[in-house]
């Protein structure tokens, strides 16, 4: 089916790139091999930058017209770029489109919070239930505090923090991120019963999910085989850059459709020659699309909410 209906664009889910710098390198994460040989087959070498005031304008002029969802993150720590707190404040309170943030909470601090409070989801990566295996999995940068300190136990302070964020009355509804992988698979149970008691609000839950290939970069035992579909999901990623992809796992940016600084308009780009051309060969799984065999393998993630868990919840389009 068209994407295009009566000269109308249907919503997609808009995803910027305020930065492809992260202050981690998750073992789990191509971050980690940057511009080094891949297991995957792909590497992720793209060059590294923070998006400018101007393109950040045109992500909202666009998102006004055509996202049903923004989720800000792709491929690297928002909280990295130094107008963060501008931009989210930047998304009007009144909007017909969600937004939602991917973090892992390592420079949030008290003041950041009360700017979170406006957002529609708050996705927290947090991948370990005890410091010495969040070490092993998640090395990096410092821990802040609620004050904004490094701390030395980066763990502890991250589950103080989350758990100080939870206990507030008007904080954002709020998804804790498990990624399973063979570094932490052991670990699993172990951190849902730790994280379920302080799941204090309906809109909260906990969400296990399998390690991915990030587009045939990385490889673990714990991954899955799975069927492509990006097609049908309709996602539209823009880096830091303005380059564009349909893929939200496609942290090099080669299935570039375009540019959104020389076109302005995203529903010029879904339009075009290019996106149809990479659409086939998506969909023909050739190109770096070889190398990814597991795409957005939501079939073994379980939700926990008050108590319940359930299976296959299609992580990126839940609505909490």
């Amino acid at each position: 089916m068209s994407l295009l209906q009566k000269d109308k664009i249907k919503r997609f889910t808009l995803q910027p790139e305020f930065t492809n710098h992260c202050n981690f390198r998750c073992r789990f994460c191509p971050h980690s091999v940057y511009r080094q040989r891949s297991d995957g087959g792909n590497q992720f070498t793209r060059e590294k930058g923070y998006m400018s005031d101007d393109l950040f304008s045109l992500v909202l002029e666009n998102a006004a017209r055509y996202a049903k969802r923004v989720q800000i993150g792709f491929f690297g720590e928002p909280l990295l770029h130094p107008r963060f707190e501008d931009y989210i404040t930047s998304f009007p309170s009144k909007r017909r489109y969600s937004v939602d943030l991917n973090t892992n909470w390592s420079l949030v601090t008290r003041k950041t919070m009360d700017i979170l409070k406006h957002l529609d989801c708050v996705i927290i990566s947090l991948d370990a239930s005890y410091s010495r295996l969040y070490d092993e999995l998640c090395p990096g940068g410092p821990v802040l505090d609620l004050d904004g300190m490094p701390c030395r136990d980066r763990h502890a302070v991250l589950v103080d923090k989350i758990d100080y964020w939870l206990r507030l009355p008007d904080h954002a509804p709020t998804r804790i991120v498990y990624v399973v992988s063979s570094i932490n698979e052991h670990d699993v149970k172990t951190f849902v019963d730790q994280w379920r008691p302080k799941l204090r609000s309906p809109k909260d839950c906990i969400l296990t999910k399998s390690v991915l290939s990030y587009g045939g970069v990385m490889r673990d035992s714990h991954m899955r085989e799975n069927k492509c579909a990006i097609w049908s999901q309709r996602w539209f990623t823009v880096a830091w850059n303005g380059d564009c992809s349909p893929c939200n796992l496609d942290v090099n940016m080669e299935l570039n459709v375009g540019n959104l600084f020389d076109v302005q308009d995203m529903k010029l780009i879904v339009a075009g020659d290019r996106w149809h051309q990479v659409m086939l060969a998506v969909r023909e799984r050739s190109g770096i699309c070889a190398n990814c065999f597991d795409a957005n393998n939501w079939t073994e993630n379980r939700t926990y909410c008050g108590g319940s868990a359930k299976k296959g919840l299609n992580a990126s389009t839940a609505r909490l």
